[in-house]
């Protein structure tokens, strides 16, 4: 497999970013890869991370996935910021757009899958629910949860959540009912019967938000949001993300 490092200017952004890009074998041969996974980093990580705490390189080989992994500021939700920069554009438009076109090979895949950890994953949850028809499954590792509900509790050690709260969003107010609500992203799909993509969450039972994420995949079920969920021993941490990434991979191919 090959690993590109694509450093450039984003016009979103207006500043210099990294993209990371696994490359599958096949595509040395001139082959397009059988999919395209978009894999998000969490809060206070960088675009390496995955290829640093996981073995993705060679998790990824067996199913000819080429894997994107852009890079955000490490506490801005994947939002497009009230004071910042505007994430989430960047994420959904400028990325893909940006990958698709320098590499011609992923121009035709049908098959697009997306994930992330922590943040990430409210990330990837958040971009597959306003952008469905874009994937084919998508995964929130250790990122299930009501995202107000979760910014609202003072019992967890999130730091400086106020200044994110009102960098990212504004207020907890203005976060509610907005698009980068999680509560809301399931009434609309299920008020407008949107066709989601195969949706994956995965958790430590010991992780801190693990009562926030049994309370939204309850809701999920009450509403009839199918969502495969898995949990294993652990916390918020890479033993459970590297597991799960793994066992995402195998079910969203099948």
């Amino acid at each position: 497999m090959g690993v590109l490092h694509f450093d450039f200017m984003s016009d979103k952004l207006g500043y210099q970013t990294n993209i990371y890009v696994i490359l599958p074998e096949c595509m040395e041969k001139g082959q397009a890869p059988k999919g395209i996974l978009y894999l998000l980093h969490g809060g206070g990580g960088n675009g390496l991370d995955w290829m640093r705490n996981t073995a993705i390189e060679r998790y990824a080989q067996p199913y000819e996935l080429a894997v994107i992994m852009p890079e955000v500021d490490g506490s801005c939700f994947y939002a497009d910021m009230v004071h910042g920069y505007p994430y989430f554009q960047y994420l959904t438009e400028e990325v893909p757009a940006a990958m698709e076109g320098m590499l011609p090979l992923l121009q035709g895949v049908e098959k697009r899958y997306v994930a992330g950890l922590s943040m990430g994953g409210y990330g990837a949850f958040k971009w597959a629910f306003n952008k469905p028809d874009y994937f084919t499954a998508a995964a929130n590792l250790s990122g299930v949860s009501f995202v107000v509900d979760l910014m609202a509790d003072t019992s967890h050690g999130l730091n400086g959540k106020d200044t994110i709260i009102e960098c990212n969003w504004g207020s907890l107010e203005e976060l509610k009912d907005s698009d980068s609500d999680s509560k809301e992203w399931i009434d609309r799909a299920v008020a407008q019967g949107t066709k989601l993509p195969k949706l994956f969450a995965g958790m430590g039972t010991e992780d801190f938000s693990y009562d926030f994420s049994t309370a939204y995949l309850a809701y999920c079920k009450e509403k009839g949001v199918e969502i495969h969920y898995e949990e294993m021993p652990g916390g918020h941490d890479w033993n459970v993300w590297d597991a799960m990434i793994q066992k995402f991979m195998a079910w969203a191919t099948k």
